[in-house]
C-alpha cells in the first residue's frame, strides 16, 4: 500500500502527461500500481475488514472471571473450553490484553500523600564528592522536603551523625518556611 503523498505524486505526473513506465521507474513502483491509481483517480485509505472473533461470545465470562484469576490466559482458556470454546489460548490472550494492561497500570498507580502545613517532612542524606583545594572530600548532604509546600532545605555536613540530623531539622529557615 502506498502512502498518500506517493499516490498524489503519481496522479499529478499522470495529469501532466508523463508516461507510466517513467513514473514507475522514478518512484520505484510497479507499472500495474501506476495504472491502478490512474483507474481509481484518487487516494483512498485502505479499509480493514471486520473479522469475527471466536472469543466474542465469551467476552462477558472473561470480564467477570478475569480479575478473579489475575487475568491468567491459560486458566481462562481452560474454563472457556468447558463452556464450548474451540479456539486457542492465544485468542484468549489477545482478548484480555487491554484489561490485563489496565489492571497492571492500576496496580502501579500511586495516591499522592497530602498533609497540612507543618505536619510532615521527608528527610534523607546523600553523598557527594567535591574538590576542596587539591583534595577530594566526601560531603554528606542533608535534604528535607516539607510535605505541604514541597520546599527543600539542603545543608552539607562532614558526617551523618545524629547531631547533623538534629541540626538540619532545627534550622530556622526550615521552621519559618513551613509556617507560610
Amino acid at each position: 500500500m502506498l502512502r498518500e503523498d506517493t499516490v498524489q505524486e503519481i496522479l499529478a505526473r499522470l495529469a501532466r502527461g508523463e508516461g507510466i513506465k517513467t513514473i514507475a521507474r522514478e518512484l520505484e513502483v510497479d507499472r500495474k500500481t501506476v495504472k491502478r491509481w490512474r483507474q481509481l483517480g484518487q487516494w483512498h485509505p485502505r479499509q480493514g475488514r471486520a473479522r469475527p472473533r471466536g472469543v466474542t461470545p465469551y467476552l462477558e465470562q472473561l470480564t467477570q472471571r478475569g480479575p478473579e484469576v489475575g487475568w491468567n490466559a491459560v486458566v481462562l482458556h481452560r474454563e472457556l473450553q468447558g463452556l464450548g470454546f474451540t479456539g486457542g489460548v492465544q485468542q484468549v490472550r489477545r482478548a484480555i490484553r487491554p484489561w490485563r494492561a489496565e489492571a497492571r497500570w492500576a496496580a502501579l498507580a500511586t495516591v499522592r500523600y497530602e498533609t497540612g502545613p507543618g505536619e510532615q517532612a521527608q528527610v534523607d542524606f546523600g553523598q557527594l564528592h567535591v574538590w576542596i583545594g587539591e583534595q577530594r572530600e566526601r560531603v554528606h548532604v542533608f535534604v528535607m522536603t516539607l510535605g505541604y509546600s514541597r520546599r527543600l532545605w539542603v545543608r552539607a555536613y562532614p558526617h551523618e551523625r545524629l547531631s547533623a540530623l538534629l541540626d538540619g531539622m532545627s534550622a530556622p529557615s526550615v521552621i519559618s518556611a513551613g509556617c507560610r
